[in-house]
C-alpha cells in the first residue's frame, strides 16, 4: 500500500521528494549550467545534442536550455511517436532517436537551430544537414553536485520549518557505488528508502 502523503508530516514533507516531477517542476530545480549553450542556439543553423544512456540528466538539461527559449516548441517522443513537425525557428525534441532517419533529415531542414536529447550520437547526420553541432555529453559524478540535486528535491517538499532529512555523502557514494551515474536510479532508490521512513533520518 503506498504511502499517503500526510504520512510524510513526520519527515516534515509534503510528499515523497522523489517521485515523479511534472516538466515545470523538473526545470525549477534542475542543477545545470546551460546559460553557455543560449548564444550557441541563436545562431542560424545549429544544432545542440545531449548525449548520454537513460537516466543521467538529458532531459533536465533540455528542459533548462527551454525556458530561455518559452516560445519555442517542445516535443517529448516517445516509441512510435509521429509527431507533425511545422517549420520553427528553434525546435526542442526530448528523445529524437524515437524519429526514423527520414524523419529527423525533414525535421532538421524545418529548424533554423534545433536541441535535442538522445542516446545516439548524431554527429554525422548532422554534419550531412549543414547544421553545426555541439555536443554535451551528460553525466554527474561530483558527489558534492549530487547531493546538491537530491537535497533541493526535499527542500522543495518541505511542509514547513524545521528539520528535514538530509542526504548524506557516505550515503550518495554508497548509492552510486551501485548506480554508477544514472540518476535516474539513484532517485528510484532514495524513493524507496523515503517511503519506509518514519522519522527525520540525516543518515
Amino acid at each position: 500500500m503506498a504511502k499517503s502523503d500526510l504520512a510524510f508530516s513526520k519527515l516534515n514533507l509534503r510528499f515523497n521528494p522523489f517521485g515523479e516531477l511534472d516538466p515545470a517542476e523538473r526545470t525549477q530545480l534542475a542543477v545545470v549550467d546551460v546559460a553557455p549553450l543560449v548564444p550557441i542556439l541563436r545562431n542560424s543553423r545549429t544544432a545542440i545534442q545531449f548525449l548520454a544512456d537513460h537516466g543521467r540528466g538529458k532531459t533536465t538539461h533540455l528542459l533548462a536550455l527551454h525556458a530561455y527559449f518559452p516560445g519555442a516548441p517542445y516535443l517529448k517522443l516517445h516509441s512510435g511517436s509521429r509527431p507533425v513537425l511545422h517549420s520553427a525557428q528553434i525546435h526542442f525534441i526530448d528523445s529524437i532517436e524515437h524519429l526514423n532517419a527520414r524523419a529527423r533529415r525533414r525535421l532538421y531542414r524545418r529548424s533554423n537551430s534545433i536541441a535535442f536529447t538522445t542516446h545516439i550520437d548524431l554527429s554525422e547526420e548532422l554534419d550531412r544537414s549543414g547544421l553545426k553541432l555541439t555536443t554535451v555529453n551528460v553525466s554527474c559524478s561530483n558527489i558534492e553536485t549530487l547531493q546538491k540535486i537530491f537535497q533541493k528535491r526535499i527542500e522543495f517538499a518541505r511542509r514547513g520549518s524545521g528539520d528535514i532529512p538530509m542526504i548524506s555523502k557516505e550515503t550518495i557514494r554508497a548509492l552510486k557505488s551501485q548506480h554508477q551515474d544514472d540518476i535516474r536510479a539513484i532517485e528510484n532508490s532514495l524513493y524507496f528508502q523515503f517511503q519506509t521512513m518514519d522519522a527525520i533520518d540525516r543518515g
